[in-house]
């Protein structure tokens, strides 16, 4: 945390919590930990992180759910400090370290909060500064500088000189996060509050794009793995026609053939002549009814690979699909709703009820955009183009769709059966050219037609549509 910013925290802290006695602890998701303080029959909810991912102080609105027992250092703090009161809260060496002072039955309690990037730690320690317990210790060794151990005498670190912010970025220091943009007008407290909530929010929806597109890649690569493969079972299959014309010659050369022959040159119905390896154990017509048999496997087999061939480029096409969701998916409740759409397809393991975590966000699968009075939908993953395309369309409206890569149906509404002027019907080509592969491109193809012509196959993959008729335009992409 930036030692200006930390400074107003701390000093807004000092009028809203002194006085105030501990009422419960517990600790969050992250280890960070929360002290419930209660003063003048009204709670003030502390969050204090010594998580070097990211160390901060400062009030939190609403308190989040325990997510763990608390054992080790956590549950010793609440031993102390359950019902203690809190002397005073202040910064120790005018640095980022804090240092807030209970009392509890006689006895003295200090907390000291290091927020020092890497090195931060907690540290609870009695009135002389013997270090009773913390969060991180540091053994006796050779490249430890400070140790920190219970029984030690506690002793805040030397004061660093100041370097500007300007001189930070010079030379790439990256201590300390600056929240002044965040929550302007509001005290500083919250306006942490909103930073970390959303900086949290960025690093989540960070992992989670990546998880999402691992999984896709990975289905995506497996599948064209199959895809090849069905191209070899279908050129093997194609031999079908040559087994059964040379059970046919058989059948039709009879007369030239006797067991025990091992091939035969027969003349074919064009006037060409064939060479037709035979089995010398087979009379001729066990022969002709071995190709028959060949015949009516290859043509089995290549009827369940054209069809597995089919589904698998289906799915290759939805696959492409979906890493383009997640690619454009702007927010954290977006890629949720698409990890939730690759559970129900199987490609990732559906979560127990119960389990903690998020749930579904309740929100509109798809953007809605209006312009000069029209309203524009685009589907926002291809569940979101399944709802926009299959539940909201009407017959007079218009839809596109960027030409042949994954994109988002996109939806000029027209209740009113009226024509569509031609600046709309270009910024909709222009957001189904944005919110496509194609985004980058100076100009992308835009397949549009009516919404009637646009026809979902049954048991097809979300997302996935034929067209009874289309035409083309070229669309600059276009966000807004």
């Amino acid at each position: 945390m930036d030692f200006q910013i930390l400074q107003n925290i701390i000093a807004e802290l000092s009028s809203a919590i002194i006085g105030a006695k501990v009422d419960r602890l517990h600790q969050g998701a992250g280890g960070e930990l929360y002290l419930v303080l209660h003063q003048r029959k009204k709670n003030s909810i502390l969050l204090i992180s010594p998580v070097r991912s990211m160390p901060r102080i400062h009030l939190v609105s609403i308190k989040p759910p325990s997510a763990h027992a608390l054992q080790g250092f956590p549950l010793y703090l609440k031993s102390r400090l359950s019902g203690a009161m809190v002397t005073d809260i202040g910064l120790l060496n005018q640095d980022r370290v804090v240092e807030i002072r209970f009392k509890k039955a006689g006895a003295e309690y200090r907390l000291v909060l290091e927020l020092i990037g890497s090195a931060a730690n907690l540290i609870l320690t009695d009135g002389t500064h013997t270090i009773l317990s913390l969060y991180y210790p540091a053994a006796f060794k050779d490249n430890i500088g400070r140790p920190l151990l219970p029984g030690l005498h506690y002793a805040a670190p030397a004061k660093r000189p100041f370097i500007s912010a300007s001189a930070r970025k010079l030379h790439g220091h990256q201590e300390g996060i600056s929240i002044a943009q965040d929550g302007a007008g509001l005290p500083f407290n919250r306006s942490a509050e909103i930073f970390f909530e959303r900086l949290i929010e960025q690093k989540h929806a960070a992992a989670l794009r990546s998880n999402l597109s691992s999984v896709a890649r990975q289905a995506l690569v497996k599948t064209e793995r199959r895809i090849t493969a069905l191209s070899e079972d279908l050129r093997s299959a194609d031999r079908a026609d040559d087994h059964k014309r040379a059970g046919e010659l058989i059948l039709a050369n009879l007369r030239q053939l006797t067991a025990g022959m091992e091939q035969a040159d027969l003349a074919s119905h064009d006037g060409g002549v064939i060479t037709v390896q035979l089995d010398r154990k087979l009379s001729p017509v066990q022969n002709a009814e071995r190709y028959f048999r060949k015949y009516k496997k290859a043509k089995a087999g290549r009827e369940i690979a054209a069809t597995r061939m089919k589904q698998s480029r289906e799915e290759a096409s939805y696959l492409k699909s979906i890493l383009s969701d997640i690619v454009h998916a702007v927010d954290h409740d977006t890629l949720v709703r698409i990890r939730g759409e690759l559970t129900a397809q199987g490609y990732l393991v559906r979560r127990e009820r119960g389990s903690k975590g998020r749930s579904e966000p309740r929100v509109q699968p798809f953007r809605k955009v209006l312009y000069r009075g029209w309203e524009v939908l685009v589907g926002k993953s291809a569940l979101g183009n399944d709802y926009v395309t299959t539940k909201l369309a009407r017959p007079d409206d218009l839809w596109l769709h960027a030409e042949g890569m994954p994109g988002s149906h996109v939806l000029v509404r027209n209740p009113g059966r009226a024509d569509i002027p031609q600046d709309v019907f270009m910024k909709a080509a222009a957001l189904a050219a944005f919110y496509s592969k194609g985004r980058r491109a100076a100009k992308v193809p835009v397949t549009y037609t009516s919404a009637r012509f646009v026809k979902k196959p049954k048991g097809a993959k979300p997302g996935l549509v034929t067209l009874l008729e289309r035409n083309t335009v070229m669309a600059v992409p276009e966000e807004t």
